[in-house]
């Protein structure tokens, strides 16, 4: 036993004698205190850097548009309206064909709505313009559009809307064939 006693001493010295950065435990205790330090730093510049889109600054007025909005949605079901929508996610190229059971006005341009369900910061507007007298649209979205859950809103001049909720992985080009 004295021979045991005499190498634990022998040890206790060693670390006694060591560098404290030599010392494994010491870095065990700083290295906890250090990523939190580290992951609260990170958490503010995500805070900071990024838009906080969930509440808006005119609800009211929002509110009581709901209405005509849904008459929007009506105009479009009482003309049998759809659409086929081809979007090319890399490039941007957005092509919208529309169809009706009943007469209806075509517009020289319509507008599109890509609305992302929780990044309001890569919503995007734009506006398609007709190609001849058919009744097909053309125009640019800003690419990439990232994968996620999405809203797409055809409307034309406050008359009528379409519009079709999709969720969209990494693929070359998103398809829609929107009914009201």
């Amino acid at each position: 036993m004295v021979q045991f006693r005499g190498a634990k001493m022998d040890r206790e010295e060693q670390l006694k004698k060591q560098h404290w950065t030599r010392n494994p435990m010491v870095w065990l205790v700083i290295f906890f205190p250090a990523l939190a330090v580290v992951a609260g730093i990170i958490t503010i510049l995500i805070a900071a850097n990024t838009e906080d889109g969930l509440v808006v600054d005119d609800y009211y007025k929002q509110g009581l548009q709901i209405n005509q909005v849904l008459s929007h949605d009506k105009k479009a079901k009482t003309l049998g309206l759809s659409a086929f929508v081809d979007v090319n996610t890399q490039t941007g190229q957005v092509l919208v064909s529309l169809n009706a059971k009943q007469a209806f006005e075509a517009h020289d341009e319509i507008t599109v709505k890509l609305i992302h369900r929780t990044r309001s910061g890569q919503d995007q507007i734009t506006v398609l313009s007709r190609k001849g007298n058919s009744n097909d649209y053309l125009g640019y979205l800003k690419p990439p559009i990232i994968a996620g859950r999405w809203t797409l809103q055809i409307l034309a001049q406050q008359e009528w809307r379409l519009k079709q909720n999709f969720t969209t992985k990494n693929a070359d080009h998103i398809l829609l064939n929107i009914t009201p």
